[in-house]
C-alpha cells in the first residue's frame, strides 16, 4: 500500500495516465479500478514492473482554506486552470519520483501554498500531460474538500 486514504490527514495520489500504471482498456473498468485505488489506498495491483509511479502526496484543506480559495477565485476572476492550480498548490505536500524537484511552501495571506515552482514543472516534465495532471488532482482535492466524512462501521 502506498498510503492509506483519509480525508483528515494526507493521502498519495497517482495520475491516472502515470506510465507505471496498468490499467483496463475499458473506461468503465478503468474508472472502477482507479477509484477503487484511491479509495483503498491500494494501488499495488495497478502497478507495472517497470519505473515508479509519481506519487503526489496531498494535505485535506481545513474549512478556511478552502474558503480562501474559493473566495480567491471569485476576486481574482481566475480561469478554471488558474483555479486547479490554485487548489493543487494548498494542498500538494510532497512528490516522490520527480527528479530533482521538490515542494516548497510560502504563506500568502496567512495561508500556506506551495511555490508556484512546483506547478511549472509538473506542466514541464509530465510529457504533455501536465494540464491532465493539476486537473485531475484538483478534483480529488476538491472533492475530498466538500464531502462529509463517513462514519465508521
Amino acid at each position: 500500500m502506498i498510503k492509506a486514504p483519509s480525508l483528515q490527514n494526507d493521502y498519495a495520489f497517482i495520475f491516472s495516465g502515470d506510465p507505471a500504471l496498468v490499467l483496463p482498456e475499458d473506461p468503465e473498468q478503468r474508472k472502477h479500478a482507479l477509484d477503487v485505488a484511491r479509495e483503498t489506498g491500494n494501488w499495488q495491483p495497478l502497478l507495472g514492473q517497470g519505473d515508479p509511479p509519481t506519487v503526489f502526496t496531498l494535505r485535506p484543506l481545513k474549512g478556511s482554506e478552502y474558503d480562501w480559495w474559493a473566495g480567491e477565485c471569485a476576486r481574482q476572476r481566475l480561469v478554471n486552470a488558474e483555479a486547479a492550480a490554485l487548489v493543487v498548490r494548498l494542498a500538494l505536500v510532497k512528490v516522490d519520483n520527480f527528479g530533482a524537484h521538490k515542494v516548497e511552501r510560502v504563506k500568502v495571506d496567512g495561508i500556506s501554498l506551495a511555490k508556484v515552482d512546483i506547478i511549472d514543472a509538473i506542466y514541464a516534465e509530465a510529457g504533455g500531460a501536465g494540464r491532465a495532471v493539476i486537473l485531475e488532482i484538483a478534483d480529488e482535492v476538491i472533492d475530498r474538500a466538500t464531502k462529509a466524512p463517513r462514519p465508521k462501521s
